[in-house]
């Protein structure tokens, strides 16, 4: 929408003035009252509230008549993404109500002035009113598809004071689809990637609610009733939490647990990026006793010779009874960050120990089958070896990079890795991404008897075969993946599927996508991909923040969300970064997907207001 043309606001409906700032922004004084009252059409709502103890929380309007209060902020949005009216944001100190009307939403904020702000139908915009531009080719629309996904999806699936206020366990409850298929919030496999999107947007709110997911995860397993810190698959709204659910296959010759230690290893990341975005160490101290609590679940998965038994880590109904490749490279991962966490608070042997613990279940994954995970023969890593000590393998995408870009990997392991992904590359890529290259040779023994559902096309294979391509320094590829997703999405007003099939093997039906409808995973990994990987911002332990840009060309990038506050230009010779915030910050800075001359990485602080230009060929850098 272009904001040369913007409509003008709505009418106040209590006595109130209204002043122009800009052709955006318009400033409330309410005459002779204490409130501002204004009539809007009808569309969805999102109200953000503020509690007496600081905590922050979003409530969307959902199926119902809207009916929420909070403080300080209202968004009311038009009901398509794609229309051509305005997202209105009201903003004032007081209490903030909206309220179904005949024909629309009123909306009355209880103090003397607020502020109104006029932005695209999706909001270019967190929750909390920081804007974003991408001023780069094919940037319009990337951020068109972010803000669609987040504003339709993602935001509303924050149910935590409204369905879910009286639920038993109300706080971190986020659902996986709006479309009633799953009632439940999920901690194994779903809540990474809630938490992972949340994370990437970068605002105070979704901060919070990322800190609720993982408290409410720390809680459940604490109250494991058999005390063995199990992850539940899911809590459902009456308090019942499955922390065992096991499945057979289709002959019925085989079974496996789902997701044993899927949850236990991802809330360890999740952590590590909630620490490495806020810094709160005083959060991090009064928790890892349960953080230990939760690490200990894995630990007692992990044979003496270092082999993570996991069962199934990421694939619903794919009967993985035994070591996965992908669950160990995963638990490796998650050890070396808990060991960067106990060593923030310097709890050196704790560190250590976690250390230790993850290069024992390091050094089985290179390790030759069926003692490893490593096939000589075939030159790639293996699915997984089954308790009869049988190998399953049908080119597994993650098995295959994930040692790679972890670190796990022999040179000559990674280079025929390499090979591989290249070779197969129209398998993986059918859509982003394919778990394996031969998924049509699963057979009766390694399929659930509720069918081949995750056989297929997945956001949680696309988040980190997104980290390979960036580990690769291929800006191309991660653009070409966000532009096939954002197109596949525009085709559904941004609502996705839960499995993208794409009418291929299994589910020959006409249909790109089967599963749930209106679903979490692809949006929000479609976000933590855009701006983590594709932008180049992620959170740091050790800087203010790590910049890694992986663009393809020229252009410029600002990010007004609290987390960023920055901009940055990429020209045809130099890079140039504006430390927006009110206060100096420390950057690590690596450029070399720009160009590969540019600096090597390093660190850099910049102050308030100030900027900071490396020249791309090397020779020097710039303050």
């Amino acid at each position: 929408m272009s904001t040369t043309a913007l409509p003008l606001p709505p009418s106040p409906t209590a006595p109130s003035t209204l002043r122009s700032l800009d052709d955006r922004t318009w400033v409330l004084a309410a005459e002779g009252g204490d409130a501002i009252e204004l009539l809007f059409a009808e569309g969805p709502v999102v109200v953000t509230d503020i509690d007496g103890e600081g905590r922050r929380w979003v409530l969307p309007s959902g199926a119902g008549p809207v009916s929420l209060s909070g403080s300080g902020s209202c968004w009311v949005l038009p009901p398509s993404p794609t229309a051509d009216e305005p997202a209105w944001h009201l903003t004032g100190e007081g209490v903030v109500e909206a309220t179904a009307v005949p024909g629309g939403t009123r909306v009355l904020l209880r103090g003397d002035s607020a502020t109104l702000r006029a932005h695209r139908a999706r909001p270019h915009a967190d929750v909390d009113g920081g804007e974003f531009d991408l001023d780069l080719e094919h940037g319009g629309e990337l951020a068109d598809a972010a803000a669609a996904f987040y504003w339709g999806t993602m935001l509303p699936s924050v149910i935590e004071r409204t369905v879910a206020a009286g639920f038993a366990d109300s706080s971190g409850f986020v659902v996986s689809t709006l479309a009633d298929k799953y009632v439940g919030t999920y901690p194994d496999v779903d809540h990474e990637f809630q938490i992972k999107g949340r994370v990437a947007w970068g605002d105070r709110t979704d901060d919070d609610v990322v800190r609720r997911m993982i408290e409410l995860q720390l809680r459940v397993m604490r109250e494991d009733p058999q005390e063995l810190w199990r992850d539940p698959c899911a809590i459902q709204p009456n308090g019942d939490r499955e922390y065992h659910v096991r499945r057979s296959s289709v002959d019925g010759s085989a079974n496996a647990e789902m997701f044993l230690v899927t949850g236990n290893v991802e809330v360890l990341e999740s952590i590590w990026l909630h620490v490495a975005r806020t810094k709160d160490l005083a959060w991090l101290a009064a928790n890892i006793a349960d953080i230990e609590g939760a690490a200990s679940a894995i630990e007692d998965c992990v044979d003496r010779q270092g082999r993570l038994w996991s069962d199934v880590y990421y694939e619903d109904q794919v009967i993985k009874d035994g070591r996965e490749t992908m669950a160990a490279a995963l638990a490796v991962h998650s050890f070396r960050l808990l060991a960067e966490l106990e060593a923030m608070l310097d709890r050196d042997d704790r560190a250590g120990a976690y250390r230790s613990l993850a290069e024992r279940i390091a050094s089985t994954v290179g390790a030759p089958v069926p003692f490893g995970h490593w096939d000589d023969d075939a030159r790639r890593f293996v699915d997984w070896v089954d308790r009869s000590g049988v190998v399953h393998d049908h080119i597994h995408l993650l098995a295959n990079v994930l040692p790679v870009v972890l670190g796990l990997a022999s040179a000559e392991q990674t280079s025929h890795v390499i090979d591989l992904v290249d070779a197969e590359l129209d398998e993986f890529q059918r859509f982003p991404t394919f778990l394996a290259a031969r998924i049509a040779d699963y057979t009766d023994d390694e399929i659930g008897d509720a069918g081949p559902y995750d056989l297929c096309a997945a956001g949680r294979y696309w988040s980190w075969d997104a980290a390979f391509w960036s580990w690769r320094r291929d800006g191309a590829m991660l653009l070409d993946q966000l532009r096939r997703v954002a197109a596949q999405g525009a085709l559904d007003d941004f609502a996705m599927g839960e499995r993208y099939d794409m009418d291929h093997v299994y589910y020959v039906d006409g249909s790109p996508w089967h599963g749930a409808a209106h679903y979490y995973e692809y949006p929000c990994v479609f976000s933590w991909v855009l701006f983590t990987e594709y932008l180049g911002i992620k959170p740091s332990l050790t800087a203010d923040l790590a910049v890694t840009p992986r663009l393809t060309g020229t252009g410029r990038v600002s990010l007004g969300q609290q987390a960023y506050r920055l901009a940055y230009t990429v020209d045809g010779d130099s890079f140039t970064l504006v430390n927006e915030a009110d206060h100096a910050r420390t950057f690590e800075i690596d450029l070399r997907t720009l160009r590969a001359e540019a600096p090597e990485p390093y660190v850099v602080e910049i102050a308030a207001g100030a900027s900071h230009r490396a020249v791309l060929d090397g020779e020097r850098v710039h303050a």
